[in-house]
């Protein structure tokens, strides 16, 4: 089995759009297309600044799937990691800070 990068990107798209609409609220412009030197990075850009984040991690190919919390009866419960979650927890107050 075989890894559908365009089938993931569009499971994506309604959590990717919303990130995006964020943050053009704001003057922020994005280029979800490979950048002059032929790189797979999605680009946001602001006046003078840019910033580049691969597909690989911008869409999450790979990487976190749970998280962990403590319950009250001193066990640990997952709880799955979400498109929107993954979009809003991890790479909005990046591209927040980087951005600024």
């Amino acid at each position: 089995m075989t890894f559908d990068t365009t089938a993931h990107i569009r499971k994506m798209q309604p959590s990717v759009t919303k990130l995006v609409r964020h943050f053009k609220n704001k003057g922020v412009e994005f280029s979800p297309s490979p950048d002059d030197n032929g790189f797979n990075n999605v680009t946001f850009s602001i006046k003078d600044k840019i910033v580049k984040i691969s597909d690989h991690s911008f869409y999450r190919y790979s990487g976190i799937a749970y998280i962990y919390k403590d319950s009250d009866n001193n066990s640990v419960e997952a709880i799955e990691v979400t498109d929107e979650m993954y979009l809003t927890i991890f790479m909005k107050p990046i591209l927040e800070l980087l951005l600024k």
